[in-house]
């Protein structure tokens, strides 16, 4: 009879211990990153990009990649993933960095990053047409580009949360 009393007792124990660490028992779904979506199109003419290679990374407490290619259209897009969770965490969350990369033969390769300090983002970003930069540019037409290359959203019409 005492075995049972015991055992709560350390369950208590367990869960006092957590609560005092800033987490609680509460199952729930923790984003990993919204739907992504977006076009390629080349710099020079305007025209899709289709058959390009894009990688969604995803770094917080926990990382992620996955991979998909843009269409006929130049058109992408990742589908929003969801991780389970056992405990939620009281205080901030972790720090969360997504990155994509865009791949396509006769184009420079294009880099977005996007950090959020408090958690992963759970709001799609509006990033509507990314222009990749033909290769053999190497003249101040890819240096414009390229000084704004990583600003794949625009922060006055997106926040992350």
């Amino acid at each position: 009879m005492n075995r049972p009393l015991r055992s709560r007792a350390r369950w208590g124990h367990l869960l006092a211990v957590l609560a005092l660490q800033g987490c609680v028992l509460a199952p729930h779904a923790a984003p990993i990153n919204p739907a992504i979506g977006g076009r390629l199109i080349s710099a020079e003419n305007g025209q899709p990009v289709p058959g390009a290679a894009l990688i969604l990374e995803v770094a917080s407490d926990t990382s992620h990649s996955y991979q998909v290619r843009s269409d006929s259209q130049g058109r992408f897009a990742f589908g929003a993933h969801e991780d389970w969770r056992l405990f939620a965490v009281l205080a901030d969350a972790p720090m969360c960095i997504v990155a994509m990369t865009a791949e396509a033969q006769g184009f420079q390769p294009r880099h977005c990053v996007w950090t959020s300090r408090h958690g992963c983002p759970t709001q799609s970003p509006p990033i509507g047409d990314l222009e990749l930069i033909p290769a053999q540019w190497n003249d101040h037409r890819a240096d414009t580009l390229l000084a704004n290359a990583g600003d794949c959203v625009d922060p006055a019409t997106w926040t992350s949360r």
